[in-house]
């Protein structure tokens, strides 16, 4: 892997390798206490209930019995509450909630993971739109699936239904992971400039978990760069994870991104992302995603 700018960024390749293995050990089977999120749910816990969401995910479910979750995020330096990450949540009336690991492959495999991210959408924008009232600065974040960026129509859509709502495309930041990034990079980027000319914020999620250069960092003209929260959980125990994490930072302010601070779940993680310099913090040492009425009573708190 190549780096245009060598000096600052050529070890990453190194460290993310490093990182990955003493992630496995330290982690090897589902933590506790830990919510249903599936970007936090670790490989050896993602097949749990994955025979039920086969048998029962359809699109005549999403309606009925899918739901969504709204995580804060802070700004680390006052820690002001700037936007909310959107989950989607399926309770199951006999099974109880599903994680979403177990279905969001299976959604995506029958073809219907737009019809469940835009219905997600249609569930959370007029709510957030309520929000807006108050807190006029605030952005919702939502992950898309490889395959949506990929359909034709999904764009048009998510135009539409911020229309619907009457929520401006400039307050929605689409996150996409590392992994979406193809060979065809030319492709991608110019894919991704629809989105961002049609007024979309752009989100590079999990960075530190893929093999995307600096380069095409740089030319996807990112309005954030959100390190994931492996390199997150690590900081206090690794060096290596540390330094992944100061490369992260360095390419960020050279391309004019934010950085975000994913999985921050305890007070010393904390205070070491906002020496980093991290922009925006993220995880449970804020809060645990929660459904609106609980954000609402939260978000009273917080005044």
């Amino acid at each position: 892997m190549r780096f245009s700018k060598p000096k600052s960024h050529c070890v990453i390749p190194y460290f993310r390798a490093k990182y990955k293995q003493s992630w496995k050990l330290i982690h090897p089977s589902s933590r506790q206490g830990v919510a249903m999120d599936n970007k936090i749910m670790p490989e050896s816990a993602k097949v749990l209930n994955m025979p039920i969401a086969k048998r029962h995910l359809s699109a005549e479910l999403l309606q009925e019995q899918f739901s969504v979750a709204y995580q804060p995020r802070q700004l680390t330096s006052s820690r002001r509450i700037v936007g909310l990450e959107i989950f989607a949540r399926w309770e199951h009336p006999k099974y109880g909630f599903i994680p979403p690991a177990d279905f969001i492959h299976i959604a995506e495999q029958r073809d219907i993971i737009d019809q469940l991210t835009l219905q997600i959408l249609h569930q959370a924008l007029p709510e957030f739109k309520r929000l807006l009232k108050q807190r006029p600065e605030l952005s919702l974040s939502v992950n898309i699936s490889p395959l949506s960026f990929q359909h034709p129509n999904f764009l048009t859509s998510l135009i539409n239904i911020c229309n619907d709502y009457q929520v401006a495309p400039s307050q929605i930041i689409l996150d996409f992971s590392e992994s979406v990034i193809s060979d065809d990079i030319d492709g991608f980027i110019g894919l991704i400039k629809t989105f961002r000319v049609a007024g979309f914020k752009i989100a590079l999620d999990d960075f530190g978990t893929g093999n995307v250069t600096a380069t095409v960092v740089e030319r996807l003209h990112l309005h954030e760069l959100k390190v994931d929260i492996s390199v997150t959980q690590q900081l206090t125990l690794s060096k290596e994870s540390e330094f992944l994490a100061k490369a992260a930072l360095r390419l960020a302010r050279q391309t004019g991104a934010l950085t975000t601070a994913e999985g921050v779940e305890t007070e010393e993680t904390l205070e070491l992302v906002s020496e980093l310099g991290f922009d925006i913090i993220q995880g449970y040492q804020i809060s645990k995603p929660m459904f609106i009425d609980e954000l609402n009573a939260w978000l009273r708190e917080q005044n």
